[in-house]
């Protein structure tokens, strides 16, 4: 017992020495908005749906020196989308050790993934244009993130900075399950098989350019042998000419099983085009075209929006129109979109 008491002394000890050279902040944000969409989707028990919608986060963060000299970062983030149905806590959390230039990160939903685009500059992707909550709306076929999307499940990675070029990472996940971990002493145990995704992110070089390049895979399921492997490609530029920005995305997702005529299988290909013009410092306005192009028998899908961005210091507001056409992958089934949406952050 006095070993151990003294253990546990030498060890908070440590960590309150530790403490000494960290630096600790808050930050959080704060969406709160309103969406209205009206469709002709016979899924739906009326074609008219709307209503408040909130996203709120908490982060939490340290970072500091080791006692070998190297950088370290580490944090964790609570957020709470409406009426919050899981757990607070799989968001933004990670530990990273810094030598220089090189990154060595544990952790979920931290390092640089997939799950963006360079072809929408103010308010909602294709995808979350419909998204709903207790309603008769049918699910779209647009693409968020592509492919396996590894950076949801907790894996480790290595992430190098090249300066003035940018950032290239690769991660790999042994249980490609978002958020699927038990306590810190708990074997995982899923059906999901292990995934990787190697990616960049930067400017090449070359001022006003943004790009990103991202590659993923997810081993098939040994639970369902008839089910292939996952494979999913991101890549995206966009140029910035003093008020305007142009910019191009195209992302491709190889589903699980073959191509269906009921659900958005085999493969699906969407490419996204978007400008923007800042007509002062604090108002833009953007426009998007997606579309979502199925290797099955579903239609391809469509979308068009406009929005406009305020920033008012503080607080953000955002407003958006879209049309979206055969959003399910069927024919005719289209629906009109209003977004408005004020944020914040802290």
């Amino acid at each position: 017992m006095r070993k151990l008491l003294l253990s546990t002394a030498i060890a908070s000890a440590t960590l309150v020495a530790s403490n000494a050279i960290a630096q600790t902040t808050v930050s959080g944000n704060l969406d709160i908005s309103y969406k209205m969409v009206g469709s002709n989707t016979t899924a739906a028990t009326t074609n008219s749906f709307n209503g408040f919608g909130k996203e709120a986060q908490i982060n939490i963060q340290n970072k500091g020196k080791l006692n070998n000299g190297m950088d370290y970062a580490a944090g964790f983030s609570l957020e709470d989308d409406g009426n919050q149905g899981t757990t607070l806590f799989n968001e933004n959390t990670y530990i990273n050790i810094i030598s220089g230039n090189t990154t060595l990160h544990v952790g979920s939903d931290h390092i640089q993934n997939s799950d963006r685009t360079l072809a929408t500059f103010v308010g909602l992707i294709a995808e979350d244009l419909t998204n709903s909550t207790g309603t008769g709306l049918a699910a779209d076929i647009f693409l968020p993130a592509v492919g396996a999307d590894p950076a949801q499940a907790y894996g480790v990675g290595i992430i190098q900075a090249i300066p003035n070029i940018g950032t290239f990472s690769a991660l790999y996940v042994p249980s490609n399950t978002a958020g699927g971990v038990g306590g810190d002493d708990v074997a995982h145990d899923s059906a999901d098989e292990s995934a990787y995704e190697i990616g960049f992110v930067g400017s090449l070089g070359v001022k006003g350019l943004s790009a990103h390049a991202f590659m993923n895979k997810a081993d098939r399921s040994d639970a369902a042998a008839s089910i292939n492997d996952v494979k999913g490609l991101n890549y995206g530029l966009s140029y910035n000419m003093g008020a305007i920005t142009v910019g191009y995305n195209y992302k491709k997702t190889e589903f699980t099983t073959a191509p269906s005529t009921t659900a958005n299988t085999g493969e699906t290909k969407q490419n996204e085009y978007g400008l923007a013009y800042a007509l002062s410092p604090n108002l833009t306005v953007a426009a998007n075209y997606t579309k979502a192009d199925p290797s099955s028998t579903l239609v391809d899908a469509k979308s068009k929006s406009l929005a406009v961005g305020y920033n008012l210091g503080a607080i953000a507001l955002t407003a958006q129109a879209a049309r979206l056409e055969n959003y399910t992958g069927v024919a005719n089934v289209d629906a009109d979109v209003l977004y408005l949406r004020a944020s914040t952050k802290f």
